[in-house]
C-alpha cells in the first residue's frame, strides 16, 4: 500500500524538485522515499506503507524533522 503526497517546494529552502527532496532526506534521516518522477508524477512523493506500524512511526517522525528543518521561515 502507498500513498502519493504532493510536494510544496514554495515552502522549502534549499530543495530543488522531488529528487533531490528524495536524496537530502535519505542523507539527513535515513528515510527512503520514491521520488514521484520516478512513476512520471513530478514533485511528487511515494511513501509506502508495507512495514510495521512502530517503524512507520519513526520514519514519518524523521520526515516530519526534515520538512520543519527545511522550511522556509514566514
Amino acid at each position: 500500500m502507498f500513498v502519493m503526497v504532493k510536494l510544496n517546494l514554495s515552502s522549502l529552502e534549499g530543495i530543488d524538485d522531488d529528487m533531490d527532496f528524495c536524496h537530502k532526506l535519505a542523507k539527513e534521516e535515513s528515510v527512503m522515499l520514491l521520488p514521484g518522477t520516478a512513476v512520471g508524477m513530478k514533485n511528487f512523493l511515494r511513501i509506502t506503507f508495507a512495514i510495521e506500524p512502530s517503524v512507520l512511526e519513526i520514519g514519518l517522525e524523521r520526515l516530519k524533522a526534515f520538512y520543519e528543518r527545511h522550511a522556509k521561515i514566514q
